[in-house]
């Protein structure tokens, strides 16, 4: 039976700095934040219990930031819940827009660097003692188990051991007690299909992130008769992940880094950053013209960038991420970002934020 999923509409702005726009779409009034203004036309409807949706659960990089999660989404075909990876505020946008956590069915993990599993472990656990029963279905590329065992069962040995004795002594209503085990089925996957069901499929693609032998990561597509959604996880633009996207209806797609000469300090400011890369030379990453180039090649209807750096944040993770992205450079970074997606995307751009639901 499909679960109904209830939402809360998210069509809001910041309080802080605009940190969505769209543009070759729709034009709504033009906001100001400081000194700068972008076109803004939030692309929010309702989650509702039919239908498919993209929902952002964070939008922001590894970097700490109040005012993003670590790059995570969700996409809900007709009220069943895939969860792609989970970071910092997972639960909470998943919260703010209606959806229970304790009612997901599947996650899919992209690689397995601390931010993209950063609440993978609270998760778990806290859907236990809440009375989960049925187990999350999850996949990730090699590893995954190993990572799951260990935050379960080592990191938190001495909360499965306390859930145990929970359920051992829990009043005479079994049917409300927690399970005894936790409620999880784990899979290394490999790339293809994944998941095959009678309303979605579920395919992945190896993406160029993690150079080193044996650390992998993948990008994902989800067909259902509504349409497709194709989510990258952190990667470098690859030729794999344009057929991955060939004709998606959404790409919600990796933008961390910005172009050579958007900003001035940080590593990220650097050319030799970018320059293509080279065996073990470092992650990949996509600069907004990157992926408005992969765009455009796949052929997307609408393009999502997502795993935003803080560069506009409070002070504080300004300062805590300046080693990578340099000082703030002010509100007009987000409008450069814009733009050169557009200069070589035809479609419309979407700049990610936390709790966006966008309806395929």
């Amino acid at each position: 039976m499909k679960k109904k999923v209830e939402t809360e509409a998210s069509h809001r702005f910041s309080r802080r700095n605009l940190f969505r726009a769209v543009l070759g779409g729709t034009m709504a009034s033009s906001v100001s934040s400081g000194a700068s203004s972008v076109e803004a036309a939030p692309p929010t409807a309702e989650v509702g219990d039919q239908g498919m949706y993209a929902v952002i659960t964070g939008s922001g990089s590894a970097f700490a930031d109040p005012e993003r999660g670590n790059a995570s989404a969700a996409v809900v075909v007709d009220g069943t819940v895939l969860q792609f990876d989970f970071g910092r505020k997972t639960m909470d946008n998943l919260m703010r827009v209606g959806i229970n956590p304790i009612n997901l069915d599947y996650i899919f993990f992209t690689h397995l660097h601390f931010d993209h599993i950063a609440t993978y472990d609270y998760f778990i656990i806290s859907s236990w003692i809440a009375g989960r029963r049925a187990p999350y279905k999850v996949f990730g590329p090699p590893g995954t188990v190993a990572m799951s065992d260990g935050a379960l069962h080592h990191m938190h040995e001495m909360d499965v051991r306390f859930v145990k004795y929970i359920v051992d002594t829990w009043p005479n209503i079994p049917e409300k007690s927690p399970v005894a085990e936790p409620p999880v089925e784990v899979t290394d996957a490999e790339p293809g299909l994944v998941v095959e069901t009678d309303d979605f499929t579920v395919t992945s693609t190896a993406t160029p992130h993690l150079s080193p032998p044996n650390m992998y990561s993948r990008g994902y597509r989800v067909d259902s008769k509504y349409g497709s959604v194709v989510i990258s996880g952190d990667t470098a633009p690859s030729e794999d992940m344009v057929s991955l996207a060939k004709d998606a209806d959404i790409l919600i797609h990796e933008c961390v880094i910005p172009d050579y000469g958007m900003t001035t300090a940080g590593k990220f400011s650097r050319k030799e950053f970018h320059v293509k890369e080279t065996k073990n030379q470092r992650t990949g990453h996509t600069s907004p013209t990157g992926l408005g180039k992969l765009a455009e090649q796949a052929g997307v209807k609408k393009l999502v960038a997502y795993h935003l750096a803080p560069y506009t944040s409070v002070p504080a993770a300004v300062e805590m991420s300046e080693k990578y992205t340099g000082p703030n450079p002010g509100p007009e970074i987000w409008s450069k970002y814009i733009h050169a997606m557009k200069n070589q995307y035809s479609g419309p751009v979407i700049l990610a934020e936390d709790a966006m639901v966008i309806k395929v």
